[in-house]
């Protein structure tokens, strides 16, 4: 409603569907800083998680009882978004280990291989069928990724994690997709949020043992921790990700992680003014990443220039 209202007063009156690609947009932007705010949290990817998917529940709980929304969903539903909610919760921790373990240019340029994953497992889903364009657009992304990794890679177990999250990113998606025209995003953002804090209770053990700290040890979290935890639930799992479950009610799942692509040119600028020398990568990371950004994004720019250059040639209608 924020945007909305900053639009309205610029004068801008954009339909709906423009609209929510603005939106879009600007949560992308915002979104590409969670890296970066990641790598300043002193705690291990899993408690970070927790705590975030169990503040934005209790917070979202409130704002829906608060706003009289209806909680009750069908059953089938219900299980699909706390299953959603789950791989929610593996994505994001996936994604601060790639941050931690890597740097935030690595975490959001593996996130970008997203839209290959959603253009072969939408079809899975029903959604819709198998796109030859958007497979080659993913497997154009992944020859971008074997040149980052053709070079002496230094963050190759980064990028792996970040390739991984971007897996369970497009589930995400294309399941968020499939009921945000059918409930309120603030309900259907609710039960993936319980979803993934119940999730990540049952990962602990293996996430702790195999993948990160390799102990059950628990950390207290700082003051500073707890600042940006909260900065992370409120802004990014109830503002952020409930926007990109309502957004979907006008765009494709494809569209939304399309878009999702501009997050390495937003975080990898944030993360260089924020961290300096170590953020800087080798000749070969960065035309990896221009290879995955730019065949993705490409083909849609082509083909709205393509229409307008249609659209300009239409000839006249003469009238007597």
């Amino acid at each position: 409603m924020a945007l909305r209202t900053i639009v309205n007063m610029i004068g801008i009156s954009p339909s709906q569907k423009n609209f929510d690609k603005l939106e879009l947009h600007f949560w992308i932007f915002l979104a590409s800083f969670i890296p970066s705010i990641n790598i300043f949290i002193s705690l291990p990817s899993v408690e970070i998680v927790f705590i975030r998917m169990f503040i934005a529940s209790i917070l979202l709980g409130g704002i829906i009882y608060w706003r009289r929304l209806a909680f009750k969903v069908p059953r089938k539903t219900l299980v699909e978004l706390l299953v959603a909610g789950v791989f929610t919760s593996i994505y994001w921790i996936f994604f601060v280990i790639a941050a931690k373990i890597g740097n935030a240019s690595v975490a959001l340029v593996g996130v970008a291989t997203s839209p290959l994953w959603v253009s072969i497992l939408s079809p899975l889903f029903g959604g819709s069928k198998l796109s030859f364009n958007e497979v080659m657009m993913g497997l154009n992304a992944i020859f971008g990724v074997y040149m980052i990794f053709s070079s002496s890679f230094a963050y190759s177990e980064g990028m792996i994690m970040a390739i991984a999250a971007a897996f369970f990113a497009a589930l995400v998606t294309i399941i968020g997709s499939r009921h945000s025209s059918k409930y309120d995003h603030r309900v259907v953002t609710f039960y993936q949020m319980i979803g993934g804090w119940i999730g990540t209770i049952a990962v602990f053990p293996i996430f702790f043992y195999y993948i990160d700290e390799g102990s059950l040890t628990l950390k207290i979290p700082t003051s500073t921790d707890w600042l940006l935890i909260f900065t992370l639930a409120i802004i990014f799992s109830i503002f952020a990700f409930s926007a990109m479950i309502k957004v979907m009610k006008s765009l494709s799942p494809f569209t939304v992680s399309l878009a999702n692509n501009l997050s390495p040119i937003y975080g990898g600028v944030a993360a260089l003014l924020l961290f300096g020398e170590q953020e800087i990568m080798d000749v070969y990371f960065y035309a990896g990443a221009m290879i995955i950004i730019a065949s993705l994004v490409a083909p849609t720019l082509a083909k709205a220039l393509f229409q307008q250059k249609i659209q300009r040639k239409k000839p006249e209608k003469v009238y007597d």
